[in-house]
């Protein structure tokens, strides 16, 4: 994403050397830097935990809430753009960046108020339940209401890790849109074709409407990158608290469709006798007990019943990249719904289990970190965009 007009301007200023002394002293000014270099390179959401620890030790510094704002908004995070800006200004109404905070809470408050066009490409945000397409090759998406729920697994709940706890309350402020299905080869290939993508294979089983493998988590974060250029749209990643919140469709249970392992074959393409029959298949694993009616493979996105929000394969199929960096357990996790980007981001997550797995991978609250660069025959991606 490119920097936003004002950044822009005041990158120019920085060359000049006109106010490097705006970052004030210490660890804090060093983070404010780590944040701005970030942020001018177009990678809002890496910059943001940047800004926000520097702010922990130097809650007074105008021109880092400033660009912390700048950063919110490039992600689509308007109300919290918002409040930051609105503290950069209180801070110090007369400081270098005071012109263009006004500006931006003057387009901020500006924007129209959310309306139920089921035009995308109108200022207003649809109604949840709306799908919808910006362009001929780009993902159908879904447009997913506002809401709360506990995120992670009770202790009892079988097949749980250790990972998934302590469960905790997340509130999703604002609706957002995801990804109807995952991505295909279709819409993936049109990206080759346009050079934003890098081909991969499809282990023989074919293209076209199954989903994408074989990516890594750079790789999906292109995808996206490159639905943000070609429509002008905030595609991205989900987070992990958005991904649970759409997998679980507004149900406690462990998956979407109520706790038994064995109705899965009515709603994904999952590990079954018939599945376990292949020669490579660990026979002491316990495979669901029905039949998808897909033997070792993936199955075309779209062939089984959607969850409540109307989103098809968020358990099985391919297990799905999203944003956030690994951690071993909730402590500390935002409750917001943004993605958790700080700590070892070697490890990214991945979740919602594949066409070769067990019951207990096969549950709203599953997941597993592993390097970025991990691709394999069994691993995919769905996209978020961020709505007015």
């Amino acid at each position: 994403m490119n920097p936003t007009r004002p950044v822009r301007l005041i990158v120019a200023a920085m060359m000049l050397g006109c106010w490097t002394a705006g970052w004030g002293q210490g660890d804090a000014r060093k983070l404010f830097f780590d944040g701005y270099e970030l942020l001018k390179e177009g990678k809002a959401r890496e910059s943001v935990p940047k800004f926000e620890e520097g702010l922990r030790a130097n809650p007074n510094n105008a021109l880092a809430r400033y660009f912390l704002g700048e950063a919110l908004f490039a992600l689509g995070q308007r109300e919290k753009a918002r409040e930051q800006l609105r503290q950069s200004l209180d801070l110090d109404p007369h400081s270098q960046v005071a012109d263009d905070v006004r500006r931006r809470l003057a387009e901020l408050t500006d924007q129209p108020s959310p309306g139920r066009s089921a035009d995308a490409g109108a200022d207003s945000a649809p109604a949840p339940g709306t799908a919808f397409r910006d362009c001929p090759y780009c993902p159908e998406m879904v447009v997913v209401p506002a809401g709360q729920f506990v995120m992670g697994s009770p202790p009892g709940e079988t097949g749980r890790d250790g990972d998934e706890g302590p469960a905790h309350i997340v509130s999703i402020a604002r609706a957002f849109a995801v990804g109807k299905y995952e991505v295909t080869f279709d819409e993936w290939d049109a990206c080759v074709r346009e050079k934003g993508c890098g081909p991969v294979d499809d282990s023989g089983w074919g293209r076209g409407a199954r989903p994408v493998i074989y990516i890594s988590h750079d790789q999906a974060v292109g995808y996206a990158e490159w639905l943000s250029d070609k429509t002008g749209r905030q595609y991205r990643l989900l987070s992990e608290a958005e991904w649970e919140y759409a997998a679980r469709g507004g149900s406690d249970k462990p998956r979407f469709w109520g706790t038994s392992p064995d109705r899965a074959c009515e709603f994904a393409n999952v590990a079954n006798p018939g599945t376990a029959s292949e020669s490579w298949w660990k026979k002491e694993w316990i495979a669901h007990a029905c039949d998808d009616g897909y033997r070792a493979a993936t199955a075309p996105v779209g062939s089984f019943k959607p969850n409540a929000f109307g989103l098809h394969d968020m358990l099985g199929n391919v297990w799905e990249w999203v944003d956030d960096c690994y951690h071993k357990t909730y402590d500390g996790a935002p409750d917001d719904g943004l993605a958790w980007i700080t700590g070892e981001c070697s490890l990214r997550v991945f979740r919602g289990g594949s066409w070769n797995n067990i019951p207990a991978f096969v549950r709203s609250a599953e997941r597993v970190g592993i390097r970025s660069t991990f691709r394999n025959l069994v691993l995919g991606c769905r996209v978020a965009r961020t709505l007015p």
